[in-house]
């Protein structure tokens, strides 16, 4: 039996994965989703603002941008396992000693971090355009929360890649998880407006406690401990469920025969 690959071997192909999936991207779609859709959205949100909101600059800022950066794990990283699938590559990739797994976090890695910096420098500047900087009172717990944020949103692309994989009604799903969750979600709609029967919805999505603590941490207030355990065990859930999706990719395409390797 030949060995697997060693730590060293599957951090190059880490690195150099990520690096390709970063140069192979066209710039439109890392703009479109990183810089167009969070501008817009965090703009004409800002701008309707009235006086008697219920959300201040800061928590419509970040909700926009925790949004727009599940949208980036459904319409880019989401979708990373369905282009090398149309592009014939998946096969190649399949049979490689390193494995689908090594080069499915790269590529996950490499789209969700260019994305989370588009959208955190497009949140930015529009705090600026608008006279709302977005200023942060705990910085050190900001980041602690936006690292946590950016990892449950990497699992989450990793998940959605294999599931999207599984069905031929991806774009569909995708559909259904971006425009209807941008109500329900609890990221810029506060959920105490949504019907009662609905407001149990959000519990269920990471990015939603996400944006309670990263909220918390830019107004000055304490961490919720709840927010904490409740984002590390959607997060949680999303990996078993991506390991078992993952699993099953494995399972169609070797004993199978389908995902093109006939």
């Amino acid at each position: 039996m030949t060995p697997g690959p060693g730590p060293r071997a599957q951090l190059s192909v880490l690195r150099h994965t990520m690096v390709f999936q970063l140069r192979q991207q066209h710039v439109l779609s890392a703009v479109i989703p990183g810089c167009v859709v969070p501008a817009a959205l965090c703009l004409a949100t800002l701008l309707a603002r009235g006086p008697h909101s219920m959300l201040t600059a800061r928590q419509i800022q970040l909700g926009c941008g925790v949004l727009a950066l599940w949208s980036c794990a459904i319409w880019q990283t989401g979708l990373i396992l369905r282009e090398e699938l149309a592009q014939g590559t998946l096969p190649g990739i399949l049979t490689r000693q390193t494995g689908l797994g090594t080069v499915l976090f790269g590529k996950t890695l490499g789209t969700a971090l260019r994305c989370a910096l588009l959208i955190a420098v497009t949140i930015g500047c529009v705090g600026l355009l608008t006279g709302e900087p977005l200023r942060i009172a705990h910085p050190g717990t900001f980041a602690l929360a936006a690292l946590a944020t950016f990892g449950s949103a990497l699992v989450l692309g990793a998940l959605l890649s294999c599931l999207f994989l599984l069905t031929p009604a991806a774009m569909r799903i995708a559909e259904a998880l971006v425009y209807p969750m941008s109500l329900l979600g609890g990221m810029i709609v506060p959920i105490r407006l949504l019907p009662v029967w609905l407001r149990h919805v959000p519990d269920v999505i990471s990015l939603r406690w996400a944006t309670e603590l990263l909220t918390a941490a830019a107004e000055g207030r304490a961490q919720s401990v709840t927010a904490w355990v409740c984002l590390c065990a959607t997060t949680g859930g999303y990996a078993l469920l991506a390991r078992w999706a993952f699993c099953t990719v494995l399972h169609r395409a070797r004993e199978r025969g389908t995902l093109a390797l006939a």
